[in-house]
């Protein structure tokens, strides 16, 4: 079937009549009348045709891409006639029905695996019955660690979840999915790696997630989850805080499930992170950032340990707050805890 678009005149305005395989993306000519139409309030295929030079017939074709764009609308007083429309108008009636189905369909996606993870408790019970008494090993020697979670992640076989709010940690785990140009983990292992926001500002780690598998997704949040790896629902990697340099190694199934809801909570709660520049998620970042502070500070969190918490420098943290409290109108940290109450800022 051909994917060139049929266009027809109907009452003296064109139709379109597009094949489902049709491209909506634009070509030379089509941009060259789009400059033309937009240099006039209204015009005709033939003042078109005798402005540009170009054949009617191709004008046409051109005109029904354009319309399919929302980028050219016929004049409703004289339907042989067109004008031009912003292209911030068009992306905004094209794009924003497909974002929100998108994040209709992620919504479902998440719906889904919470529904599937609520079977995970029952099913753990019985692989813990079967396997015998639960087990916890304690691992000091860095080496080893190293050795063991890069065996898991080449012995795993549907999912790894992953949460490191150390960016520095984060860096050096990912070698254990992605290491000298090819995956070190099976084809059909799906992993989730949880991030502070922070980390979308590393382009270290930016380039490492560039070379990674593409069944790899990522998401951010503002504030940090605790640094744990999930393999195949059976066994979670801790952090052990005694010792920064020792992990602890789980495979009893109450505490594995309970890591495994914990990270679905965490993730349904994070923003999508893509390596490409998105003006309108910095903004929502930006603003998840700022309230995340806001109920720090309510706590009487002081702003060293803020940044701490939030991985990120004093200075930015300090950044933030200026703005949350010129928003509130406060001059003190009492007076922004009492408006923020008086206002139910934070209630859910």
């Amino acid at each position: 079937m051909s994917n060139v678009s049929r266009v027809t005149h109907d009452d003296g305005s064109l139709r379109s009549r597009a094949t489902e395989t049709e491209t909506a993306f634009l070509r030379s000519e089509d941009r060259e009348i789009y400059r033309w139409i937009a240099g006039y309030a209204h015009c005709s295929v033939n003042e078109i045709a005798s402005g540009t030079g170009r054949k009617q017939q191709e004008i046409e074709t051109s005109i029904g891409r354009l319309l399919r764009m929302h980028l050219v609308r016929v004049d409703s007083s004289s339907p042989s006639k067109y004008f031009a429309v912003s292209p911030e108008t068009a992306r905004v009636e094209l794009v924003a029905p497909l974002q929100r189905d998108i994040e209709h369909r992620q919504h479902e996606v998440d719906r889904m695996r919470a529904a599937l993870y609520e079977l995970t408790s029952a099913y753990q019970e019985g692989v813990a019955r079967c396997a015998g008494p639960a087990s916890v090993e304690v691992v000091t020697s860095p080496s080893q660690a190293a050795d063991l979670i890069a065996q898991l992640a080449a012995s795993c076989r549907s999912q790894i979840l992953l949460s490191e709010p150390d960016l520095t940690a984060a860096v050096a785990t990912m070698p254990y999915f992605h290491s000298g140009g090819r995956s070190m983990l099976s084809a059909d292992v799906e992993v989730r790696i949880l991030f502070p926001h922070t980390a979308r500002f590393r382009r270290d780690l930016a380039e490492r997630m560039q070379a990674a598998q593409r069944n790899m997704s990522y998401r951010t949040r503002s504030d940090s989850f605790m640094p744990l790896i999930v393999f195949d629902g059976q066994v979670a990697v801790f952090s052990d805080h005694a010792r920064s340099d020792a992990i602890v190694l789980v495979r009893d199934s109450a505490v594995v499930s309970f890591a495994v809801a914990a990270f679905e909570r965490a993730w349904t709660r994070g923003i999508t992170f893509s390596t490409s520049y998105e003006r309108q998620v910095v903004k929502e970042i930006s603003e998840s950032t700022k309230r995340t502070i806001l109920h720090f500070m309510v706590q009487g969190i002081d702003d060293r340990l803020i940044a701490r918490r939030l991985n990120m420098s004093l200075r930015s943290c300090q950044r933030h707050i200026e703005v949350i409290m010129r928003r509130l109108g406060a001059k003190t940290r009492m007076q922004a805890g009492y408006l923020v109450s008086e206002r139910g800022l934070l209630k859910d």
